[in-house]
């Protein structure tokens, strides 16, 4: 299903997929750690997994919300606070506690706070690790939302989760970039409907499933878009059916 930093991550619950995210200090590396949780979240439903999310309270929890729902960044579940006991997790799962208790854990790699900093939980003698994987992410220079926030969704997936972004990145030029997108997916969504294009689709998931690859992802977005090959109506399907990994609200103008 997935490769995380040179890993294979299987399940460990039937049917299910757990995230943690352990990132509170405020910053980049925390935004960029909530939307990793979520991209995970997304590839799981796509692959039929019921997936949860649960953080450890966040610095300015309030803050971190409402920026997370501007981008599209589904909220947790549940949130846990420090020290973890087993007591605030027996409530959250069918099986109860089992070590571990997630798949995945995400942190900030400049500082978590607490639990993470030795790509583990520190949760207490009670439950010593609560995730199988752990994956850091890249901090830096918080962007500004601007006019259309999921810009800034949109640059934060052009570079990798544990990559450093490069003067900031660009929100201004992936805005241009999204209107663009969504003017043709408008467009495409009058002509007659196709099947999905298998060849793209595919290799979408397949970039996602590789270390969250959404950088090779959006290329093969841009490539289907500048396809003469490919129908009208495929694209849309296309791009609709993507939009679900994504996050972008690429058929926000259809109809208008």
């Amino acid at each position: 299903m997935l490769r995380l930093s040179g890993s294979d991550v299987r399940p460990g619950h039937r049917g299910e997929f757990r995230v943690l995210v352990a990132a509170r200090r405020t910053g980049l590396g925390q935004l960029r750690a909530y939307l990793a949780a979520d991209l995970l979240r997304r590839l799981s439903e796509r692959s039929g997994l019921a997936p949860t999310v649960i953080d450890l309270l966040p610095d300015r929890a309030d803050d971190l919300r409402a920026v997370c729902a501007a981008l599209n960044i589904h909220p947790p579940r549940h949130t846990l606070t420090e020290p973890v006991s087993p007591g605030q997790l027996a409530g959250q799962f069918a099986d109860g506690i089992r070590e571990p208790v997630f798949d995945v854990g995400v942190r900030d790699a400049e500082g978590a706070g607490g639990a993470g900093d030795e790509g583990a939980a520190a949760a207490g003698p009670a439950v010593p690790q609560l995730a199988v994987h752990w994956v850091a992410t890249a901090g830096g220079a918080w962007p500004e939302l601007g006019e259309e926030p999921l810009s800034v969704r949109m640059m934060l997936m052009r570079h990798g989760y544990g990559e450093r972004l490069g003067n900031g990145g660009d929100p201004g030029g992936e805005a241009r970039n999204l209107a663009r997108w969504r003017e043709l997916v408008a467009r495409w969504a009058r002509s007659p409907s196709g099947p999905m294009a298998r060849r793209y689709g595919d290799a979408i998931t397949a970039a996602f499933a590789d270390d969250l690859d959404t950088a090779a992802a959006l290329r093969e977005m841009a490539a289907l878009a500048d396809d003469p090959g490919v129908p009208d109506g495929v694209k849309f399907e296309t791009f609709a059916a993507a939009d679900r990994l994504f996050g972008l609200d690429l058929a926000r103008d259809v109809g208008r």
